[in-house]
């Protein structure tokens, strides 16, 4: 009957969640995924190189001490090596990453470019608070510990500030209104409704400004309002049931964190958490033992110096147990329960801070990405470090080897007569003897060119298991595989936090990027509007020499355009952002203002030209600067005057005659390759026909 009530209380839902139930589940799954828990351990103890009876001498001490005590105990940082490698690689490739968003629908074509442009706004304008640092730590989880899981959500916060209010500085109407107290309900009205106050703060205010002239009204001058991510440890935040291959059909998951108390007082009035359950967690489970917050309480097995096991007093755990139920119409739906691991509740105060049905969610807030698919369960999965620990006890063994033979070069042992053991040993100590050879040194082991051999063989081995063994053609195919992999998270994490910004955010929002002049407004449109999001790199965009290949390409292929099908303009953004993104964004202007400018700067300079002051042409724009001057000398008066001026007409045509120069520079090329002028009909090109 017991096990009836839990399944059906893990199923359907009900008006209130049953937080023993959560409790249990949650306790099983932890204890189920020791195995898995145990594998991020033993990747993390070797990536950082910990052992156990490591010392900060690294050497070797104690009785098991092999071969003597003292020996090389060297680290051999082959695993962080390479991890730290692709994890550069990843974070290269995503700043430098195109981000677009494809329709799925025709009705969503017309907004995609706008879309586009948004979730690129939102990534490098810092929109989505720390996205980069985030993912950087996906991106460490990812490698060493075989699974990234990316929460994504909305945050609104109100952040309150004391602002100080004087009475002399307000409408005088209001301040007879506050001195005489006859309207004192309609300004505590209005107290509450603009500063978002309690009535009896706003009680407090009138009274002061009476009495002193003056208050300080709490206020809110930032409101953050923002899409939230965050990267949860495989092991430490977040839990699947061990038996999930697919996260999304999960009937459960939970993610454990720590809160502040003053974290946890900011829920009641931004999230609506029950205040006496966080009164009561605060006052009975404040304080948590570990070692790493994002490990389990009993700690990672303490090694020698490396322990940093500690007791936090300001931390107090909580568990967001999220749960696929089915509704009275059969409906499913994604349910969220905010509980405590130790507390299910009391007469007084419920079990759990808040039970809500997350309206708009079709699956769990999460994107779950696997480092290897080789197995369908999620926790069947393997790290880099799990690949790499022989490669790297092999390097240690071989560098120790060197290090102690070389200690057994600088001071052999010393032979001596049993009974007359040397007192002292070293440059300039004396040293008694009876006959010579007495006393002298034992034999040194020969030099080993093997060893170093070895290394070298098992490093490279190590590259060519991860890909970054750059002799190898196919090292190029498995890093472009382990960057679209990572690409494809943050793409779906992109996808998610617009999602967010469609149910959560603001109605409309400002934005900027390179190559639009002004601000854009970005509208949440249509709640239905679908889009295939997607983040690529070229992995040979990576090689200098390849990336200045392509993009030589790439302009010539200009020259053979007759029908301007190659937008020119989108060819400079990209070859500036080749050279240098952030540069480009500088210097890089929106092509109408470019005209605009090129305008301003050639009608100054005719201006100029007009007053007698002879100009040099602009280094760019010939071809919009000699319409400009043929639209100027056509005109009447200009005309007339070109006739009768003989010097202004020659400083006219100086000035046009490099225009043209620069424009018969830019044919060159063309001209060098056929041997003459493109063939034409009129002024249709027939070069190509």
């Amino acid at each position: 009957m017991e096990n009836s009530n839990t399944q059906e209380a893990l199923t359907y839902t009900s008006k209130e969640p049953d937080v023993n139930v959560l409790q249990t589940a949650f306790a099983n799954t932890l204890i189920e995924l020791s195995s898995y828990i145990d594998l991020c351990r033993d990747s993390y103890d070797d990536r950082r190189n910990y052992w156990a009876g490591k010392s900060r001498d690294l050497r070797k001490h104690g009785s098991d001490a092999f071969p003597w005590d003292g020996a090389s105990d060297m680290e051999a940082h082959v695993i962080d090596e390479r991890i730290t490698r692709l994890v550069s690689l990843f974070m290269s490739a995503l700043s430098r990453a195109n981000v677009r968003a494809n329709p799925v629908e025709a009705s969503d074509l017309p907004r995609a470019k706008l879309v586009s442009g948004f979730m690129k706004w939102m990534v490098t304008s810092g929109y989505i608070p720390r996205f980069k640092r985030e993912m950087e730590l996906g991106a460490n989880y990812l490698l060493e510990r075989g699974l990234l899981i990316t929460y994504v959500g909305w945050h609104r916060e109100d952040r309150r500030y004391l602002q100080l209010i004087k009475l002399g500085e307000i409408d005088p109407e209001i301040q007879q209104a506050i001195l005489d107290g006859s309207q004192d309900p309609l300004l505590l009205e209005k107290l509450v409704q603009i500063f978002n106050i309690s009535e009896k703060t706003a009680k407090k205010c009138l009274n002061e400004m009476r009495k002193t002239g003056q208050t300080e009204i709490p206020s809110v001058r930032r409101q953050v309002d923002a899409p939230l991510v965050k990267t949860l440890s495989p092991d430490g935040d977040f839990f699947f049931p061990p038996y999930v291959t697919d996260p999304q059909r999960a009937p459960y998951c939970f993610w454990r964190t720590y809160f502040t108390a003053q974290e946890l007082h900011n829920k009641i009035s931004t999230d609506g958490w029950d205040a006496d359950w966080v009164e009561y967690v605060i006052d009975k489970f404040r304080g948590v033992n570990v070692d790493s917050i994002e490990r389990e309480q009993e700690g990672r097995r303490s090694i020698s110096y490396s322990s940093t096991v500690y007791q936090s007093q300001d931390l107090i755990e909580v568990v967001y147990g999220y749960q696929r139920l089915v509704g009275e119409d059969n409906a499913e739906g994604i349910y969220c329960t905010v509980f405590h691991r130790e507390f299910t509740g009391d007469n007084d105060v419920n079990g759990y801070a808040k039970f809500e049905l997350m309206n708009g969610y079709e699956d769990y807030p999460v994107v779950v990405t696997r480092l290897s698919e080789d197995s369908k369960r999620l926790y069947d999965v393997q790290t880099v470090p799990n690949t790499l620990r022989g490669i790297q006890m092999q390097v240690k063994v071989e560098r120790d080897s060197r290090i102690d033979r070389n200690s057994m070069a600088t001071l052999p042992t010393i032979m001596h007569p049993v009974g007359n053991a040397p007192s002292d040993w070293g440059p300039g100590r004396f040293v008694p003897y009876r006959r010579a050879g007495e006393i002298m040194f034992g034999p040194v082991p020969a030099y080993n060119s093997g060893s170093l051999e070895m290394e070298n063989s098992m490093q490279q081995q190590a590259d060519r298991l991860v890909g970054l063994d750059v002799q190898n053609p196919l090292a190029q195919i498995r890093q472009q595989f382990l960057i679209d992999k990572f690409l494809s998270h943050s793409a779906e994490v992109l996808k998610m936090c617009y999602r967010c910004f469609q149910r959560f955010g603001p109605d409309s929002v400002f934005f900027q990027v390179t190559g639009v002049a002004d601000a854009q407004t970005f509208n949440k449109g249509n709640p239905d509007e679908n889009y295939d999001v997607m983040v690529t790199f070229d992995v040979l965009n990576n090689d200098p020499e390849t990336q200045e290949a392509k993009l030589q390409q790439i302009l010539s292929l200009l020259q053979i355009d007759r029908n301007g099908r190659i937008n020119v303009d989108a060819v400079l953004d990209i070859a500036a952002s080749a050279i240098d993104p952030v540069l480009a964004a500088s210097i890089l202007q929106p092509s109408q203002q470019a005209q605009e400018q090129i305008v301003k700067q050639v009608t100054d300079d005719l201006t100029k030209i007009a007053a007698a002051i002879e100009m040099p042409a602009r280094p760019n724009g010939a071809q919009v600067a000699l319409q400009i001057i043929q639209q100027y000398a056509s005109q009447p008066d200009v005309a007339q005057r070109l006739q009768q001026d003989e010097s202004f007409r020659g400083r006219l045509e100086k000035y046009a005659s490099q225009y043209q120069f620069q424009m018969q520079q830019s044919q060159n090329a063309q001209i060098g390759k056929i041997g003459t002028a493109p063939s034409t009909v009129g002024n249709m090109s027939t070069q190509a026909v």
